[in-house]
């Protein structure tokens, strides 16, 4: 069974007092989540290379409650901290959903080299027949979550 869904954005910023390259460090590595991201207690990466590219590396992402998420490498840019990845699977994920998100580290300013933002963003589906407040209350779960990531990440740095 096909089910007809509609796409949501959102975005999430937060500025770092570190330098774009530490901040990248720590965060641009696809297998090194447990590093820095709450609940992570292990990845897995098996391929190489992200799919933009012809490769195939995808990530099993070991979660605190024993549950697995695995997304694959979309893109990656190096020279621009970004990387793109699509969540395969998970549990409550259903077939046909589609989850795409990227994650990028930029110096605020060239005058300003000390500081950066994290932009993370993503793309997701929601049920064509979700109501109003059922997409705000999907919009706002991402939301929080990845505001609560980089406030994780804020004071490991």
């Amino acid at each position: 069974m096909t089910m007809t869904q509609t796409l949501e954005t959102v975005e999430v910023r937060r500025q770092f007092d570190h330098p774009a390259g530490l901040v990248w460090v720590l965060t641009g590595d696809f297998g090194g989540l447990q590093n820095w991201l709450p609940g992570v207690t292990g990845v897995t990466v098996t391929g190489s290379g992200a799919r933009q590219e012809g490769g195939n590396a995808e990530r099993a992402v070991q979660l605190l409650d024993g549950s697995v998420t695995r997304e694959s490498l979309e893109s990656r840019d190096e020279a621009a901290m970004c990387y793109e990845y699509a969540i395969l699977s998970m549990p409550g994920f259903k077939e046909g959903q589609v989850y795409t998100a990227r994650f990028q580290v930029k110096p605020l300013t060239s005058a300003d080299a000390e500081r950066c933002e994290v932009i993370w963003s993503a793309t997701f589906s929601v049920p064509e027949d979700f109501s109003a407040d059922q997409v705000a209350k999907a919009r706002s779960r991402v939301e929080q979550m990845y505001g609560f990531f980089l406030t994780h990440l804020a004071g490991l740095l």
